[in-house]
């Protein structure tokens, strides 16, 4: 598990919270200067409390979602990036100051808490002024991480940063006072509250993205080595451009927009855009091609490795060598008689043909014979029963169909024979 978590990328949110709660607690700090808990607020007091409070979570915000795509280049995309995450975490923190507070102030009275003029409890337990804190500082963690999930445009990311700034709320909640016990109170006490409270909610925004991410890309070679790029998005592209989900900089032979992966239902498939320099996956050059765990990608000089968190289960289309599935539908009239004629594929596989008609074969999913391999056009070939024997027909493939190692648009076809789709090899039985 621990291999699957970039430590880079935690490393740069919890730093980024803890700059953002840092210049966060200025203006709290000149707002809230010399007042204490139990005493009650004016007008102008609260308005500037909630002003400064706004300002602090979309510091926060802002840093945090900045840095989100494990870079810290000063780039258009992630100014835009850094203005999203300070509006939407300061608006959000209006409503959770207002929440956290009714929260504190419930769990206070709850627990018989109350306070002298000088703000020094005089009833109840600090205990319960921690727990209140905790509660408090919870909710204003995942409102703010909310808003960071938000700001990155990407829907599953607002439940998960939530989750992760409620975590780190409620961590900053405890530290707090563990601060405020060490140093005594005071403007030391609130700046490295403020501080641990940000730091805190960037590594568990951070952490629960790690932790619940689906697929992502590492950077094996190429000046971004060590970079990983999670997959988040229905579309990623790859490219040299900015505005690029994975941006592969400093490379001249990577194109503005040089290729983009697609979530294919339960799988993953990248396609080539670049018109001179072209894409490779496990040293195939692709048109297109299916991705499983494991597999490598080459644009210009970069290496990345492409990682399932069920790697094991997505083994079936690996670029490396012929994988097929096999998707008999009752439509097709295919089935497995013993002595129907069929193809073996490089592993023993057997498919049996239609054989009252004719038997597709193509990478799409609509095909008979469903042929997962990055050589393979969408609809590639056709084997069709004729005049009790068996012939091969190409449907104007771009990698062509072979017989016996000579490529064919149509052939007659015999017991034994070798066909290629590409780079996939069969042999015909029948």
């Amino acid at each position: 598990m621990s291999g699957t978590i970039d430590r880079r990328q935690l490393f740069f949110m919890a730093l980024a919270g803890l700059a953002g709660g840092a210049i966060g607690w200025l203006p709290v700090e000149l707002a809230s200067h010399n007042s204490h808990l139990g005493e009650v607020q004016t007008t102008p007091e609260m308005v500037a409390y909630y002003i400064s409070s706004a300002f602090a979570a979309g510091s926060i915000g802002a840093f945090i979602t900045a840095v989100n795509s494990s870079e810290l280049q000063l780039t258009q995309e992630s100014k835009r990036r850094f203005i999203r995450g300070f509006v939407l975490c300061a608006l959000l923190s209006l409503l959770s100051t207002y929440l956290g507070n009714f929260v504190f102030n419930l769990v206070l009275a709850a627990g018989g808490v109350r306070f002298s003029e000088s703000g020094q409890i005089i009833s109840g337990s600090i205990v319960t002024l921690v727990i209140a804190r905790l509660f408090g500082w919870a909710i204003d963690g995942a409102l703010v991480g909310a808003g960071v999930g938000l700001a990155t445009l990407t829907i599953l990311n607002v439940p998960k940063g939530a989750l992760g700034g409620l975590v780190g709320g409620a961590v900053g909640g405890i530290s707090f006072d563990l601060i405020g016990a060490i140093f005594g109170g005071g403007l030391a006490s609130r700046f490295f509250g403020e501080a641990a409270t940000g730091l805190a909610i960037g590594l568990f925004i951070g952490l629960v993205q790690e932790l619940t991410k689906d697929a992502w890309l590492a950077v094996e070679a190429g000046r971004l080595s060590g970079r990983q790029f999670r997959l988040e998005r229905p579309t990623v592209t790859l490219g040299r451009a900015e505005e690029n989900v994975v941006g592969l900089f400093g490379d001249p032979r990577v194109q503005a927009r040089h290729a983009v992966i697609t979530r294919q239902g339960d799988g993953w498939e990248i396609k080539n855009l670049a018109v001179q320099a072209g894409t490779t996956v496990n040293d195939h050059l692709i048109e297109t091609a299916p991705l499983a765990d494991g597999d490598t990608i080459k644009i210009g000089d970069y290496v990345l490795s492409f990682h399932l968190r069920q790697g094991s289960a997505a083994r079936v289309g690996r670029a490396d060598g012929p994988a097929f599935i096999h998707t008999p539908r009752p439509e097709t009239g295919v089935s497995g008689g013993a002595r129907q004629a069929h193809l073996l594929d490089g592993g023993g596989r057997r498919y049996p043909l239609r054989e009252g008609g004719a038997t597709r074969l193509g990478r799409a999913l609509d095909n008979d014979i469903v042929v997962s391999h990055p050589s393979v056009s969408r609809h590639h070939a056709q084997i069709v029963a004729s005049n009790g024997g068996f012939e091969l027909r190409d449907l104007q493939s771009q990698n062509g169909t072979f017989l016996g190692g000579r490529r064919v648009t149509e052939a007659r076809i015999n017991d034994g024979d070798t066909i290629a789709l590409g780079d996939a090899p069969f042999t015909f039985h029948g």
